[in-house]
């Protein structure tokens, strides 16, 4: 609890302070960076008064909520504040520049609050609680970002933002700042792209397949000791606990009856019995704790009578009788112990257990005799959890590219918005698969949150792309292609900066679930910007090489 509730100071104070700081660097103004900044600061208070509202408990996977509604609201925010930021300098007074912002902009960004509801929304039916809570969360997240922002920087670039005294039409790259060099490093990249859209197009295509292959490899992970704090005096003690002793992670078998039978008659103690047996014998497990545990240290001592062990029940303490044995008397607890080991390694060791008792439950047919405990629930289910998600996961991805194909009325973006937000999902799988690593519950939440958040850019660029494209006097594809760039290309290594940083921050946490999720969306985010600045212009002058687009004119 202490290391989740420092996690969310952290990211609060440095995804905030990291924001501001990169945009007063590129806006060197300080009303552009309060523009900037306000909207997602007023995301994130709306978004926890409805959670607290709604008493959702704190947990690992909602503390990431506030990193997400950071960087997603600020993400939209730095597209409509560079918007107006244009409109500004060219002399447009700052009531028409957010008009302008919100008419050309705004609906790019309800576009990317749908997608990323739809990336996940395949959370909200997930088998875990956990997993299923921050799922309707974040999409109730996600929605109040977007209205907080549509809604706050446009209503505030009116009121705040002053004209500029000198409207100049275009500005040089070298007095632009940061922008300007961005500009320039975008709108270059793209040239050369579009200079050979086939060839980018084939090594695009075959980075995505040789990372696919890659991925389809990766294969189910999760240790309960990535779920707690590793700088804590806890896992060491855990640690010290698997080397001299059997491990800390229990495992029980439960013992239940509801014919009438007593816990103190023999056929109840002849089941206890022959299962204590299966956990030390069949299953090779230490420390194995029982009824049948005082049974034989008082048959050591030279009475195992029923009246005895009866006896020795009573007075031993309430909450020692109660970890083996319920109120009601209906029900035991066999308890062995495992080490910290994978859900994986833990997986044959529970079914072994629930087949050697199959003997028992047989003789014992009053009885009914299952494996339970944290260690063989997270083995059973973990891995058919994260199977689960990850197949949804690449399931909302086909759903989100033909979404958006019909949302923006064109073949084009839904074609060619499938390698680029493939690309960083496969190739973050890649860094896994090199690494010897598995799919964890963090890594599905990461890989979802950076696609929900790397494909904003995908739909701003084509948003652009069509307006740019249908604007009188474009000359062809590639001139609206390089106008596209100068427009959003700085926003959208910007925004992917702020992104990686945003979330990056999670590195810094005491929990290894964390840790993984701040590194691998970072690397998701900037396989993103591979995916936007160079795959992307590839695919669309490839597509309108041999589909070119029809003119008003041509099509009457």
């Amino acid at each position: 609890r202490n290391a989740v509730e420092r996690d969310r100071l952290v990211y609060n104070g440095l995804g905030f302070v990291l924001g501001t700081i990169i945009a007063y660097l590129f806006f060197r103004r300080i009303s552009l960076t309060l523009l900037a900044v306000i909207g997602p600061m007023v995301a994130i208070l709306w978004t926890l008064g409805v959670v607290g509202g709604l008493d959702y408990r704190l947990n690992l996977f909602i503390n990431v909520i506030t990193p997400l509604i950071l960087v997603s609201g600020f993400s939209d925010s730095m597209h409509l504040v560079f918007a107006i930021r244009r409109d500004i300098m060219a002399g447009v007074d700052r009531l028409t520049a957010a008009r302008e912002a919100v008419l050309d902009v705004a609906p790019a960004c309800l576009l990317t609050a749908m997608n990323a509801v739809l990336a996940l929304l395949s959370f909200s039916f997930a088998e875990s609680a956990l997993i299923r809570t921050f799922g309707m969360v974040a999409i109730m997240a996600v929605a109040i970002s977007y209205i907080a922002v549509a809604v706050v920087v446009p209503t505030l670039a009116a009121l705040l933002i002053p004209r500029e005294k000198t409207p100049v039409k275009d500005v040089a790259p070298n007095q632009d700042g940061g922008f300007g060099v961005l500009g320039a490093i975008t709108e270059w990249i793209v040239r050369r792209v579009i200079a050979a859209p086939l060839a980018f197009s084939l090594a695009g295509l075959f980075a995505v397949l040789l990372t696919g292959a890659a991925y389809v490899q990766l294969v189910p992970q999760y240790r309960l000791a990535d779920q707690v704090p590793d700088k804590e005096h806890a896992l060491a003690a855990t640690e010290r606990l698997d080397q001299k002793l059997t491990g800390a992670n229990p495992v029980h078998v439960m013992i239940r009856w509801n014919g009438g039978q007593s816990l103190f008659e023999d056929k109840t103690l002849a089941a206890i019995a022959a299962a204590h047996t299966v956990l030390e014998k069949e299953a090779g497990l230490g420390n194995v704790w029982s009824v049948e545990s005082l049974r034989r240290w008082l048959a050591e001592a030279g009475d195992a009578s029923i009246e005895t062990v009866k006896k020795y029940i009573s007075i031993l303490p309430e909450h020692l009788v109660q970890r083996f044995i319920t109120n009601e008397q209906n029900a035991v607890l066999v308890t062995g112990r495992l080490p910290d080991i994978d859900a994986s390694e833990i997986l044959p060791i529970v079914e072994k257990i629930d087949r050697a008792l199959e003997p028992v439950r047989t003789t014992h047919a009053g009885y009914e005799i299952s494996v339970t405990g944290l260690p063989a629930i997270a083995a059973r289910n973990s891995a058919r959890l994260i199977g689960e998600l990850n197949w949804g996961l690449i399931g909302d991805m086909f759903v989100i590219f033909i979404f958006l194909g019909i949302a923006l009325r064109s073949v084009l973006s839904g074609v060619t918005s499938i390698l680029p937000s493939l690309f960083p999902i496969f190739a973050t799988g890649t860094v896994l698969w090199i690494g010897g690593e598995g799919l964890q519950f963090a890594s599905i939440v990461a890989i979802t949150v950076a696609f929900a958040l790397a494909i904003d850019s995908t739909i701003h660029f084509l948003n652009r792309f069509q307006l740019e494209e249908s604007r009188p006097g474009t000359r062809d594809v590639n001139d609206a292609l390089v106008r596209t760039m100068h427009h959003i290309g700085p926003v959208i290594v910007l925004t992917t900066i702020v992104l990686a940083l945003g979330l990056g921050v999670t590195i810094l946490s005491h929990l290894p679930s964390l840790r993984l999720f701040g590194r691998l969306a970072g690397i998701c985010l900037f396989a993103s910007l591979i995916g936007q600045l160079i795959i992307l212009p590839a695919t669309v002058a490839l597509y309108r090489r041999h589909w070119p687009r029809r003119t008003p004119a041509a099509a009457a």
